[in-house]
Parts: structure tokens; C-alpha cells; sequence
């Protein structure tokens, strides 16, 4: 599987969102310390067609230990920097465990923050969900608002969140 290039440099500091294996968002804040020259495929398990592409290495800060820069590199946001938007769990301590990115933030800010995204491939546009409050079960989607209602999805659980936006509006 060939991927494009993501321009990523050696002593400059990210923050990589993404979906953890427990289908919770994942933020870190990391600086890489080396680039392959050309990614490397790993798949999931032996003739799997799934699995992440390695791109590297990096340390996070205030630790010790280089770790391997291995991502899902069609689910995961790369910005440049550090101090953007938390997770909803790290925001709120509350989170919505849904196979999604949950952002903590305004619509208008997690849209902002998809601009300045490095990764060519990322293509999951459909499963960004902002959450400007906690989760509140009392709300519509929990409170959670539809970054891109426009993209095209098979996701089950956006398509849940589509449901009862239309239930809604057809009152």
C-alpha cells in the first residue's frame, strides 16, 4: 500500500490525533527524532491488509524512551506544534467511546485545526465530532456536533448522530 509522503521533520514537535485500539481518541503531544525515508507497512497480524505505516521515531516530552512513530496514517491528524485542542476526555473527563475523533472545542475550532493538518492521507473527515461541552447524554448526540455532516460515511455510529439530527430538524 503506497501512501504520500507526510512532511514531517527530525526536532520539530507535533501533535498526532487519532483512534486508540479502545476506540477512544488518542492525542499526543510528541517531538520526532528521525523520518524514514520511505514509510514502512505493518501489518495488524501475518497477510493482513490492515495495520499502520511506520514513519520514524519520536520521544514524548518529559520522557525518557524513543518510541517507533507507527500510525493509521488515513485516521490520523498531524499538526504541527503542541497546545492545540484536547480530547474530550482530557477536557471534560468525560468521553464517548465511538470509534470517532472526539475534539474538544467549537466547531469552528476543530475545522481550524483540520486546515492546518499535515497528513495528505487522512481521509476520515466523516468521523470528526466537535464537543464544545462535556458529554450530556440529556442533549441531542450528546452534545457532540458533526464536524463534516457533509462527507459520506458508513460509520454506525455517525450515522446514528445523522438520524437524530434529521429526527430534529423534521419537527
Amino acid at each position: 500500500m503506497k501512501i504520500q509522503p507526510i512532511p514531517l521533520s527530525p526536532g520539530q514537535k507535533y501533535t498526532v490525533y487519532s483512534i486508540s485500539d479502545g476506540a477512544m481518541t488518542s492525542r499526543q503531544e510528541i517531538t520526532v527524532t528521525s523520518v524514514l525515508e520511505a514509510p514502512v507497512f505493518r501489518p495488524a497480524h501475518s497477510h493482513a491488509t490492515r495495520g499502520r505505516h511506520r514513519l520514524g521515531t519520536f520521544r514524548v516530552f518529559r520522557k525518557r524512551g524513543e518510541f517507533h512513530f507507527d500510525l493509521n496514517v488515513a485516521g490520523a491528524l498531524i499538526v504541527p506544534g503542541w497546545g492545540h485542542l484536547q480530547a474530550d476526555h482530557e477536557a471534560y473527563d468525560s468521553f464517548a467511546v465511538s470509534a470517532t475523533l472526539n475534539l474538544a472545542g467549537t466547531l469552528e475550532a476543530v475545522r481550524e485545526l483540520v486546515t492546518r493538518n499535515i497528513n495528505p492521507n487522512y481521509c476520515q473527515h466523516d468521523r470528526l465530532i466537535a464537543y464544545p461541552q462535556a458529554l450530556n447524554p440529556q442533549l441531542p448526540n450528546g452534545g457532540g456536533v458533526l464536524v463534516f455532516p457533509e462527507t459520506a460515511t458508513e460509520h454506525a455510529v455517525i450515522g446514528q448522530m445523522r438520524e437524530v439530527l434529521k429526527q430534529k430538524e423534521g419537527r
